[in-house]
């Protein structure tokens, strides 16, 4: 059978390659059998000698399925020359040549011996998934082949389907060796329908039954996640349930590896099985049986939010690599068949890849594996996608918190960080472990890492974690998820790393049962307090500034304080979710752990008090956990205030009055046409900006609004201009002017442009506009009455052509004033014609 399988086309050149170059790429379609041909191939080389062979896979169940076909190929039990090591298990010895490992795994072997001088080749599988791990220990190989093996250099095999071969050949220097065939074909149907346009689990549910109708085998369906696995699964029991032959089984991470592995068997004839899977099923794990692939075209991924570390579930369509690598899943073993939603048009619109986990997570684990590595800064290994500057400055800031770090730069692990780094572990849970060694508290300690490693053992249940660890002990009678041992086989592991930690570690004379410091060492940006409540919520404002809620029914809602230990959400919502917390007293954490507590001296305006408030507040990352008034603050300081508190409300705050209006706009208007003057700009963006110039010296005792309102704005402004200044401005931009019937009238400068209003009749006689600056005044001509009838910028015009039809329409309203029919002749005047003519 293997005989036939197309990679073997590929073996000659792939061995030439790393015979001569030291690296390859290799792509090769799914069920080409690159996983499970090319490890046997290659570990007869010449160049292998006594040296192992690594293989990467990116699961654990994909680890060791992957190693046990390779043995059954050789006829073998694990073991013997092909084994394997995941988390908690393994199996190999001396006569091991291919070990399949996790990424996981291979970056602690990288930090036990960085040369490898043991290993002759890795081979990095899957490799399009871009994992965080295995492009860590890609750029570690590449470094630790520089540094250590000149003599026997490392040699790297990157396999794939579908590959980014661009970025890779530009890394590696190497082509790409392509493998087009596949060793059976698929058939594709789709559905042409539009994502808009409906629910797309009904959609799913729907091909699934169709396929199940028209098609023989077993069907793997894809799903985003466990909610949408859960249902489907009802709605395909409500519709097939009644198939007597027929299972409906799910498939996702977070069951345990026996339950996984019970998924993948075969089905016996005539039972077939429906698989609903996340996209643990979607690479190099082979369901027994599967010929027809269900693909509902989503995928959900965690992304790390830098500005809150924390990280949120985003769902997103499937991109052109992912939908690849689900089709291939139906010909593995025979001709298969794939069910698609969307329409060929769409599949070629879809992204080529998805975005590299790098520049998506929490990068804590890996800053400290690079710390510990003796990196110093973030370009410094070769990456093929560098990690991001935010994420890495908030891994950073998330070490720092946990005292893992002495400095950040350089990059440089504290005694505790270095005691986490060895651990090999998440660092919370690292820091939990040793919090619980120095205080003597190692079986507590290991119960919580337990529980936050292996999930939430209980479903449909309140937050508290207490139950959770009352209910391992075996106090508490709650049906679990998962079966109790699996955790209780977790707690071990953990109480044999905490006897990893030697005496560097310090321990505490305080021998205590509590939780809480172990929880505030590891969790201390997670700490919420308690914002609001309704009666379907209790909302909490995290330490790192997000927002959380529980159910208002959950105990912990109860609390004033507590330490979020599990939360969730999705990309774009603004308010997570608290899956598992603990309600924590805040005396314990200021007595246990005073250096999170900082002291800010606040100064600020209350709009809603009307006045400025002088506080000392004590903060734990974003939470000011209280405050108390200070004595009165310097002149200095209160300016510094009232100017921040205006420029972010804006200039509106101020008492602005017609007169400060008036000669504010008289300034700009100088400021803007005459140019042979020094004039202040008095714009929003230029006053906002030189505040303390012009507006500070006069703030100093302004501690309320009252004294706000009394601030003198036009003296101010004026205050900017030298007795020389104020005398040009009143010569070149009067506020006043004197019209043609002997009264002044005053100018406003705060329209556009200036404007001079005054009755027509004591502008008889006048043909000119006046002039300002080179710029003409505009003139609004009212009645008697004051009502506008014109507004001209040409008077000549305006007596001439406009005049005669005003005097025809208005003359009737108001017969006691003047409207000669000849307005150039006639007396400018504001009197009435009695007034006239007694005159």
């Amino acid at each position: 059978m293997f005989i036939k399988l197309p990679i073997y086309q590929l073996i000659p050149d792939l061995k030439r390659q790393l015979e001569q170059h030291h690296q390859a790429i290799l792509e090769a379609a799914p069920g080409a059998g690159k996983t499970t041909v090319v490890p046997i191939e290659l570990m007869g080389e010449a160049w292998c000698k006594d040296r192992k062979i690594i293989m990467l896979e990116p699961r654990r169940l994909a680890a060791k399925t992957a190693a046990k076909r390779l043995a059954d190929t050789l006829q073998e039990p694990l073991g013997k020359r092909i084994g394997y090591r995941i988390r908690h298990e393994g199996k190999e010895s001396k006569e091991t040549q291919v070990l399949v490992v996790t990424e996981g795994v291979l970056t602690r072997m990288l930090h036990d011996d960085p040369s490898l001088e043991e290993v002759a080749l890795v081979i990095f599988d899957e490799f399009h998934e871009r994992n965080l791990h295995s492009d860590l220990a890609f750029a570690l190989c590449l470094q630790a082949r520089d540094l250590y093996r000149d003599e026997n250099p490392l040699k790297l095999l990157v396999m794939s389907a579908t590959l980014d071969t661009d970025l890779l050949e530009e890394r590696l220097g190497c082509a790409t060796l392509t493998s087009q065939g596949r060793s059976f074909p698929v058939a594709t149907h789709y559905s042409n329908k539009s994502l808009q346009a409906f629910q797309v689990i009904d959609e799913v549910i729907r091909l699934t039954c169709q396929a199940y109708r028209e098609e023989p085998g077993s069907i793997l369906v894809f799903l985003p996640g466990q909610k949408e696995i859960r249902q489907a699964a009802n709605l395909l029991q409500q519709q097939l349930g009644h198939e007597a032959h027929l299972n409906i089984l799910p498939l996702y991470g977070e069951l345990s590896l026996k339950e996984q592995e019970a998924v993948i068997l075969p089905a016996t004839a005539p039972a077939r099985k429906i698989v609903l899977a996340t996209a643990i099923a979607q690479t190099s794990l082979t369901i027994e049986g599967i010929r027809v692939v269900v693909d509902g075209g989503l995928s959900r991924e965690a992304r790390f939010d830098a500005n809150t570390a924390t990280t949120r579930l985003h769902t997103r369509r499937a991109t052109q690599a992912e939908t690849t690598q689900r089709m291939g899943r139906a010909g593995r073993t025979e001709d298969g068949v794939c069910y698609r939603w969307w329409s060929e048009g769409q599949q070629h619109q879809l992204a080529p890849q998805a975005q590299p986990q790098i520049e998506i997570s929490d990068l804590s684990t890996l800053v400290m594996d690079l710390a510990k590595w003796g990196v110093q800064e973030r370009l410094e290994l070769d990456w093929i996608t560098p990690p991001l500057n935010s994420h890495w400055q908030q891994a950073l800031d998330i070490l720092t918190s946990l005292n893992a770090l002495k400095t950040q730069q350089p990059l440089q692990l504290s005694a505790i960080g270095e005691q986490m780094s060895n651990l090999g572990i998440a660092p919370r849970l690292a820091r939990i472990l040793i919090e619980g060694k120095q205080r003597n508290n190692t079986k507590i300690a290991s119960n919580i890492c337990a529980i936050l490693s292996e999930g939430d053992p209980f479903s449909q249940h309140h937050s508290d974690l207490t139950d959770r660890l009352r209910w391992l002990e075996g106090h508490h009678n709650v049906q679990s998820k998962r079966p109790k041992q699996s955790y209780l086989k977790a707690q071990q592991q953990w109480q044999k790393r905490s006897l990893q930690l030697t005496d560097q570690v310090e321990t505490s004379a305080n021998n205590t049962n509590s939780i809480e410091p172990l929880l505030i060492s590891a969790f201390a940006d997670r700490m919420g307090q308690r914002i609001t409540q309704d009666h379907e919520k209790v909302r909490y404002k995290l330490a790192n500034g997000r927002m959380a809620s529980l159910n208002s029914q959950d105990p912990c809602a109860q609390s004033e304080w507590l330490i979020a230990l599990d939360i969730g959400g999705h990309h774009g919502q603004n308010e997570d979710r608290i899956f598992l917390a603990y309600p924590i007293k805040l005396n314990s954490l200021i007595n246990d752990f005073p250096e999170l507590v900082s002291v800010k001296q606040h100064l600020a305006w209350s709009k809603k008090d009307a006045r400025l408030l002088s506080e000392s507040q004590r903060w734990v990352g974003r939470l000011c956990i209280d405050k108390k008034r200070n004595t009165v603050p310097s002149e200095e300081d209160i300016s510094q205030a009232v100017c921040q508190y205006i420029r972010q409300e804006g200039l509106s705050v101020l008492p602005w009055n017609d007169m400060s209006k008036q000669l504010r706009a008289r300034l700009q208007f100088a400021y803007q046409n005459d140019m042979n003057n020094s004039w202040p700009n008095c714009s929003d963006e230029t006053l906002l900006a030189q505040l303390e110039q012009w507006l500070a010296p006069y703030l100093g005792k302004v501690t309320n609004q009252q004294m706000m309102n009394k601030l003198p704005l036009a003296d101010i402004l004026l205050n900017q201009l030298d007795w020389s200044q104020q005398q040009t401005l009143n010569q070149k931009v009067p506020a006043r002017i004197e019209v043609p019937s002997g009264s002044t009238h005053a100018i406003d400068y705060c329209a556009q442009p200036p404007t001079l209003s005054v009755k027509l009749q004591e502008m008889f006689g006048c043909t000119t506009s006046p002039v300002f600056l080179n710029q003409r005044i505009r003139i609004e001509l009212l009645s008697p009455g004051k009502r506008p009838l014109a507004v001209t910028q040409d008077l000549a015009f305006f007596w001439r052509e406009a005049y005669p039809e005003v005097r025809k329409e208005i003359r009737g309203r108001y017969p006691k004033h003047p409207w000669p029919e000849d307005p150039m002749k006639a007396q400018a005047t504001a009197k009435t014609n009695r007034a006239l003519r007694s005159s």
